[in-house]
Protein backbone atom coordinates (compact mmCIF):
# COMPACT_ATOMS: atom_id res chain seq x y z
CA UNK A 1 0.00 0.00 0.00
CA UNK A 2 1.51 3.38 -0.96
CA UNK A 3 2.29 6.00 1.66
CA UNK A 4 -0.32 8.76 2.03
CA UNK A 5 0.42 11.99 0.16
CA UNK A 6 -0.20 14.18 3.23
CA UNK A 7 0.21 13.41 6.90
CA UNK A 8 -1.12 15.70 9.60
CA UNK A 9 1.52 16.49 12.23
CA UNK A 10 -0.82 18.74 14.15
CA UNK A 11 -3.50 21.28 13.49
CA UNK A 12 -5.22 23.84 15.65
CA UNK A 13 -7.31 22.33 18.40
CA UNK A 14 -9.64 23.92 20.90
CA UNK A 15 -7.17 23.13 23.70
CA UNK A 16 -4.19 24.67 21.93
CA UNK A 17 -6.19 27.78 21.09
CA UNK A 18 -7.32 28.09 24.71
CA UNK A 19 -3.79 27.67 26.06
CA UNK A 20 -2.52 30.15 23.51
CA UNK A 21 -5.14 32.71 24.46
CA UNK A 22 -4.53 32.17 28.18
CA UNK A 23 -0.76 32.57 28.02
CA UNK A 24 0.71 35.82 29.19
CA UNK A 25 3.35 37.97 27.50
CA UNK A 26 7.08 37.45 27.53
CA UNK A 27 9.76 36.69 24.99
CA UNK A 28 8.68 33.06 24.54
CA UNK A 29 5.15 34.05 23.61
CA UNK A 30 6.45 36.75 21.28
CA UNK A 31 8.80 34.35 19.47
CA UNK A 32 6.10 31.71 19.24
CA UNK A 33 3.65 34.22 17.79
CA UNK A 34 6.27 35.37 15.26
CA UNK A 35 6.98 31.81 14.19
CA UNK A 36 3.27 31.04 13.78
CA UNK A 37 2.74 34.23 11.78
CA UNK A 38 5.65 33.38 9.47
CA UNK A 39 4.14 29.95 8.77
CA UNK A 40 0.83 31.55 7.78
CA UNK A 41 2.30 34.07 5.33
CA UNK A 42 2.29 32.80 1.76
CA UNK A 43 5.54 32.69 -0.19
CA UNK A 44 5.97 34.14 -3.64
CA UNK A 45 6.95 31.58 -6.29
CA UNK A 46 10.68 32.28 -5.89
CA UNK A 47 10.58 31.86 -2.10
CA UNK A 48 8.58 28.65 -2.44
CA UNK A 49 11.14 27.35 -4.93
CA UNK A 50 14.00 28.07 -2.51
CA UNK A 51 12.25 26.48 0.47
CA UNK A 52 11.44 23.36 -1.54
CA UNK A 53 15.05 23.24 -2.74
CA UNK A 54 16.29 23.26 0.87
CA UNK A 55 13.69 20.77 2.11
CA UNK A 56 14.39 18.37 -0.74
CA UNK A 57 18.14 18.67 -0.09
CA UNK A 58 17.59 17.74 3.56
CA UNK A 59 15.27 14.88 2.64
CA UNK A 60 17.77 13.55 0.09
CA UNK A 61 20.32 13.30 2.90
CA UNK A 62 17.82 11.39 5.02
CA UNK A 63 17.02 9.12 2.06
CA UNK A 64 20.70 8.27 1.58
CA UNK A 65 21.17 7.62 5.30
CA UNK A 66 18.10 5.36 5.36
CA UNK A 67 20.02 2.77 3.33
CA UNK A 68 22.12 1.68 6.30
CA UNK A 69 21.36 0.88 9.94
CA UNK A 70 23.34 3.75 11.49
CA UNK A 71 21.71 6.22 9.14
CA UNK A 72 18.23 5.04 10.07
CA UNK A 73 19.10 5.56 13.75
CA UNK A 74 20.44 9.04 12.96
CA UNK A 75 17.23 9.89 11.07
CA UNK A 76 15.11 8.64 13.95
CA UNK A 77 16.89 10.72 16.59
CA UNK A 78 17.27 13.82 14.41
CA UNK A 79 13.61 13.71 13.36
CA UNK A 80 14.44 13.65 9.65
CA UNK A 81 12.12 11.68 7.41
CA UNK A 82 13.30 10.06 4.15
CA UNK A 83 9.76 9.99 2.72
CA UNK A 84 8.17 13.31 3.76
CA UNK A 85 9.03 17.00 3.96
CA UNK A 86 7.53 19.22 6.70
CA UNK A 87 5.33 22.14 5.57
CA UNK A 88 2.79 24.50 7.09
CA UNK A 89 -0.77 24.52 5.85
CA UNK A 90 -0.26 27.69 3.81
CA UNK A 91 2.86 26.35 2.14
CA UNK A 92 1.28 22.94 1.55
CA UNK A 93 -1.57 24.62 -0.31
CA UNK A 94 0.90 26.63 -2.40
CA UNK A 95 3.04 23.57 -3.16
CA UNK A 96 0.06 21.52 -4.29
CA UNK A 97 -1.21 24.49 -6.32
CA UNK A 98 2.11 24.56 -8.21
CA UNK A 99 1.33 21.07 -9.54
CA UNK A 100 -2.36 21.84 -10.03
CA UNK A 101 -3.71 19.80 -7.14
CA UNK A 102 -6.37 21.30 -4.91
CA UNK A 103 -5.60 20.94 -1.20
CA UNK A 104 -8.11 19.01 0.88
CA UNK A 105 -10.64 20.78 3.06
CA UNK A 106 -8.88 19.63 6.23
CA UNK A 107 -5.75 21.66 5.40
CA UNK A 108 -5.69 24.84 7.48
CA UNK A 109 -3.12 27.64 7.38
CA UNK A 110 -2.00 27.15 10.98
CA UNK A 111 -1.63 23.38 10.69
CA UNK A 112 1.63 21.48 10.26
CA UNK A 113 1.80 18.69 7.72
CA UNK A 114 4.16 16.27 6.02
CA UNK A 115 4.09 16.17 2.22
CA UNK A 116 5.35 13.10 0.43
CA UNK A 117 8.75 13.58 -1.21
CA UNK A 118 7.68 12.82 -4.78
CA UNK A 119 4.92 15.45 -4.74
CA UNK A 120 7.30 18.05 -3.33
CA UNK A 121 9.82 17.14 -6.02
CA UNK A 122 7.19 17.52 -8.76
CA UNK A 123 6.32 20.98 -7.44
CA UNK A 124 10.01 21.89 -7.26
CA UNK A 125 10.62 20.92 -10.89
CA UNK A 126 7.47 22.73 -11.99
CA UNK A 127 8.66 25.93 -10.27
CA UNK A 128 12.13 25.41 -11.71
CA UNK A 129 10.78 25.20 -15.26
CA UNK A 130 8.70 28.36 -14.65
CA UNK A 131 11.86 30.17 -13.51
CA UNK A 132 13.72 29.06 -16.62
CA UNK A 133 10.92 30.24 -18.91
CA UNK A 134 10.88 33.63 -17.17
CA UNK A 135 14.65 33.90 -17.55
CA UNK A 136 14.47 33.42 -21.34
Amino acid sequence: MPDPVIKIVYGPSALSKGVSNASTGGPGALLSAGSSAADRLPFDREQLFRVLHFRLYETNGARQRANWFGGRIYNKFSGEDPIYIPVSGTHLTQTLDAIRIQASDFVVASGHYLLRYDYAKRAYYQLKSERQREGD
